[in-house]
């Protein structure tokens, strides 16, 4: 459901053009319209091993020190030196070129997973400009995984939540309209009246899943029969069987479509200006998906525009995939029995206006000889799924399995299929999470419902779910890894 306040009531608009907007919202790159890098940090090289990602701004990480991130991190992987980077490019806020926030280096672990060391940092401090902080070692802990393709992936760096990325190397480009499903990426709950805060998700009125038809016709891309479901509804909530058409350009995150493409700005009579939301959306060449849905920003912005552009998800965005054809549906029983690797992400509660206590963890899923502590989490269907965290949130940790396998405290049970979806929605999932679960307070097991979809990424299997119990939501990002 959009979350917004009504902006065509205003006046004094002024129209911006799609190909400027394309240019200045996040420019290819390392400057900014009209002017040179100032605030550049760190040292990004440019040749065939180095792959810029695109990523949403998830709850938990749309802070950098006092700086709010008024646009989406760019991730930045150079496979030739084993670095990553992790930067911003805002000049919303004045910023003219792309800034590092922080640097370090990967070494492989297993079952594919990546493990992250940040050996520099960056933040701006008020009235001192950005401060550098060197970590000797290297500060350990964050984990990434990557599709087999480089196309994208999934990165949780230490201190920020898990964030899906895509590789967006080139615009749609088929006039055939191709189905995705999606899921939200929630924000922090919030079940209050009214409108949902900046960054908020209420799972009882905000989208949680839907699925659209996108096609192109050179830079216009079409979102057509865009249907959007609550968790607790069956029928399409807004926008239904609806179209918008976006823009798609290059920029520093990659070719990303944004959304309304033609984008106007509004002025006060006083002559103040406020920005509307603008969704940008990747899609890699394996068909990930994935959206940030933008903010408003500018002078009294929370009067005159929308909160943000939900085109597909609410909450903070959208992460997605094709959905299977008839020809090649999924097959539930060879899904259910895959491995994976991935994270399991609770985005919090809102806490007076502050999103509060989201947590997000490395995991694994589908074991090869399932453990028989698991049937302490629940019994076993011919849908479930088990898995979980890693001991002590650290997959190189010895209270972990030798084979790379994590803890059993954690079930999906997908549930029955949507009919109409050939095996790639499963809208009546259940999630069990097992007392010993990092953050189940309650100290015992309990379950929740949601919906997930699965599809595949270069040929593996890939299953994204989005659920709620009463204090806060859940997403779960798998990607196969046997």
């Amino acid at each position: 459901m959009q979350n917004l306040k009504s902006i065509t009531d205003q006046p004094l608009w002024r129209l911006r053009t799609a190909a400027c907007l394309a240019v200045c919202l996040l420019l290819a790159g390392v400057t900014g319209c009209g002017g040179t890098a100032k605030t550049t940090t760190g040292n990004t090289t440019s040749s065939s091993s180095v792959r810029k990602y695109f990523a949403p701004r998830v709850t938990g990480a749309i802070k950098n020190g006092n700086v709010l991130l008024t646009d989406p991190p760019i991730y930045t992987i150079d496979d030739a030196n084993d670095l990553f980077y992790r930067s911003t490019f805002q000049l919303k806020s004045g910023q003219t070129g792309e800034q590092v926030l922080d640097a370090g280096s990967y070494v492989p672990g297993k079952r594919s997973l990546l493990n992250l060391s940040i050996s520099s940092s960056y933040v701006f401090t008020s009235g001192s400009g950005w401060a550098t902080t060197t970590y000797t070692p290297a500060k350990a802990g964050g984990y990434a995984l990557k599709l087999a393709d480089d196309t994208g992936g999934l990165m949780e760096m230490i201190g920020q939540p898990v964030a899906p990325v895509v590789a967006a190397t080139a615009c749609p480009s088929s006039t055939t309209a191709q189905t995705y499903l999606f899921v939200s990426i929630p924000g922090s709950m919030s079940t209050a009246s009214g409108v949902t805060p900046l960054w908020g998700w209420n799972p009882s009125a905000d989208t949680a899943y839907g699925s659209v038809d996108i096609s192109a016709s050179g830079s216009a891309v079409t979102f057509s029969n865009i249907k959007q479901y609550t968790l607790s509804t069956g029928t399409p909530t807004y926008p239904s069987d609806s179209s918008v058409t976006g823009a798609c350009g290059s920029t520093s995150s990659g070719y990303l479509t944004v959304v309304p493409g033609d984008y106007e700005e509004h002025v006060s009579p006083t002559g103040e200006t406020a920005y509307p939301a603008q969704a940008s959306i990747g899609i890699g060449s394996s068909g990930l998906l994935v959206e940030d849905n933008g903010t408003s920003s500018g002078a009294n912005w929370y009067n005159y525009t929308t909160l943000y552009e939900n085109t597909l998800g609410a909450g903070t965005g959208a992460i997605g995939l094709p959905k299977p054809t008839p020809t090649s549906a999924l097959d539930t029983s060879a899904l259910v029995g895959a491995q994976y690797q991935g994270f399991i992400y609770n985005s919090g509660y809102y806490d007076k206006g502050t999103p509060t206590a989201w947590s997000s963890h490395p995991a694994s899923f589908g074991f090869a000889s399932t453990p028989s502590s698991c049937s302490k989490v629940t019994k076993s269907t011919s849908t479930m799924i088990y898995g979980g965290e890693y001991a002590n949130g650290d997959p190189s940790d010895p209270g972990n399995s030798s084979d790379g396998y994590g803890k059993c405290d954690f079930a999906i049970d997908l549930g029955t299929p949507d009919a109409t979806s050939n095996n790639g929605l499963y809208p009546n999932a259940t999630v069990w999470v097992g007392s010993d679960y990092a953050v189940n307070s309650a100290n015992a097991v309990y379950h929740f419902s949601a919906v997930a979809i699965a599809g595949k990424l270069n040929g593996k299997y890939a299953i994204f779910l989005i659920g709620a119990d009463t204090t806060q939501p859940w997403a779960v990002y798998l990607l196969q890894s046997n």
